[in-house]
């Protein structure tokens, strides 16, 4: 006879909530996130599992023993077709589906080729992987993450890949850390930076702002204000990036530009009254551009958007217009978040790959 209840040790349980977590868009943190999740489980027809239940098993777990019915509607929501397909894909070891980061990251080879300097090996092994699935790149890109923490001197790595296709695509852009967790992370960028020089191309235009504008914002963030103003210096008067540039690469460098504009007027000493206007100008902008954007598109926009407004001396009324304009959007997290400070709204709206993988602690 099947068994209705199930033990979950603490890898199992973690590696389902992180699933999840990646799936809803948002971590679970608190009563309000598994009220949307129980929400949505019912809405899109997996079936129905308590709040209480949630609580207990991703907020405050007290050693529940869910039944399997609660295990399968979770797993079928993450695309599993049952709890012993789930668990046994994630102990299977020649399958990569854990997405949790791995305890000893000693026994990684990826992580003992970074530490001795095997160029020749991880270049081969780069180029092998080109045409693979890009799940399958994903997890390699983690494992150069994971591994580029704990090695003694990361920025040695850096400067022999920062020009090598993967390392350029996979780890530096697609598995950009926001919170520059990997000691001297910022040399990373000011090699990608050096690489990058504004010309006729579409690509160089694009390296140039999303480079400049990841650094701008770091040291804008920590404090550094020296460096934060020689890099804005750059960004926004000593180039001649127009409105069309802009429209013409992704969105995630052309919304970045748009809004740390807003960081460097106030670096600058620039009135308040012309800032407002810079920033009237920026809601209108998201206004206009708000239909053509894509579900991920319209998270960019906002979050970057917000976290400027977070982060500097705006009015609270920018604040609530910012918010109106995403009203939709604001459907899709827990319910309370519309009404609440702006800055509480901002890790359910982060766009950034690598932080689904590797949340801040």
């Amino acid at each position: 006879m099947p068994k209705s209840r199930y033990d979950l040790n603490a890898f199992i349980l973690s590696e389902l909530k992180s699933q999840i977590a990646i799936k809803l868009c948002f971590p679970i943190m608190g009563k309000p996130d598994c009220i949307k999740l129980s929400e949505i489980l019912l809405k899109e027809g997996f079936g129905s599992i308590s709040v209480t239940t949630l609580y207990r098993l991703f907020v405050n777990f007290n050693g529940i023993i869910p039944y399997q019915n609660t295990l399968n509607v979770l797993v079928n929501y993450i695309g599993y077709s049952c709890w012993s397909d789930f668990v046994e894909k994630i102990d299977d070891k020649n399958h990569n589906y854990s997405i949790n980061q791995q305890k000893d990251i000693s026994n990684n080879l990826i992580f003992h080729c970074i530490e001795t300097g095997a160029t020749k090996s991880l270049t081969s092994y780069f180029e092998s992987i080109e045409n693979l699935d890009y799940k399958f790149k994903v997890k390699v890109a983690l494992d150069v993450y994971d591994s580029l923490l704990h090695v003694k001197r990361p920025e040695l790595f850096f400067s022999k890949f920062y020009t090598n296709k993967f390392v350029k695509s996979m780890v530096l852009e697609d598995g950009f850390d926001p919170a520059f967790r990997i000691k001297n992370y910022d040399y990373a960028y000011n090699l990608y930076c050096k690489n990058s020089t504004i010309n006729n191309s579409l690509e160089a235009i694009q390296d140039y702002v999303f480079s400049q504008s990841v650094l701008f914002r770091h040291y804008f963030l920590i404090g550094n204000l020296e460096k934060a103003f020689a890099i804005g210096t750059k960004l926004y008067s000593k180039t001649t990036i127009t409105k069309y540039d802009l429209d013409t690469i992704f969105i995630f460098p052309n919304i970045r530009f748009r809004a740390y504009k807003i960081w460097y007027y106030q670096l600058i000493g620039t009135p308040k009254s012309s800032i407002e206007d810079y920033v009237i100008e920026l809601i209108d902008y998201c206004e206009n551009c708000y239909n053509s954007l894509d579900s991920l598109g319209k998270k960019i926009v906002f979050h970057c958007i917000a976290e400027v407004f977070c982060y500097s001396e705006m009015d609270r009324n920018y604040h609530i217009l910012l918010k109106e304009i995403f009203k939709n959007e604001f459907s899709a997290i827990p319910n309370c978040l519309f009404e609440k400070p702006l800055k509480k709204s901002l890790p359910y709206f982060e766009p950034n790959g690598l932080l689904h993988y590797r949340p801040l602690k």
